[in-house]
């Protein structure tokens, strides 16, 4: 239930000035509470091994992006697990049993006019199906050597590729035996 700090952006451009955005990630994290948005990281093993393992994305208007649910305004938002529910069933058709991978934390001591989340923390949350699903919803699946460039900027990156790295060893292992 260990989540490591993995990345740190102090002045988050995106949050109101003097705030911070982290990003932790673990095996097992506790889902943190004040969550604003869940995310679905579904894996699959890549049948070329040097590509590293595959992870499901759905085309958006910024681009690929993980299956996300936005939990609503406060006062309307839906909790985590009601998010996690209906996120499950639109990708998947179905519920899932999951566990936390990581999330971004949204550390703001002083929120703006336009900073509309909890505080001091709010956070999205990444989570991971406990055994292998395939997606019923439209979308595609990359590998993380291939999708670097385009998506080492979105906040949920470290967390992927944190998330992928012991799944690309046990491979890596798997074809030098």
């Amino acid at each position: 239930m260990e989540c490591d700090l993995i990345a740190s952006t102090p002045d988050a451009a995106w949050l109101p000035p003097g705030s911070t955005a982290e990003v932790w990630a673990g095996e097992d994290c506790r889902p943190p509470d004040h969550a604003i948005i869940v995310r679905l990281l579904l894996v699959r093993a890549n049948a070329d091994a040097a590509r590293g393992a595959e992870f499901f994305c759905v085309e958006t208007a910024k681009g690929l992006d993980l299956p996300t649910l936005f939990l609503g305004p406060t006062g309307a938002r839906m909790t985590t697990e009601q998010g996690l529910e209906a996120l499950c069933r639109e990708v998947c058709g179905t519920s899932l049993p999951l566990r936390c991978v990581g999330f971004v934390r949204n550390v703001v001591p002083t929120p703006d006019a336009s900073y509309p989340h909890p505080v001091p923390h709010a956070h999205v949350p990444v989570f991971a199906p406990q055994s292998d699903v395939t997606p019923t919803a439209g979308g595609m699946w990359v590998d993380g050597v291939s999708a670097r460039s385009d998506l080492a900027a979105r906040h949920w990156w470290p967390i992927v590729e944190r998330h992928l790295q012991p799944i690309n060893r046990s491979r890596a292992n798997d074809f030098s035996q």
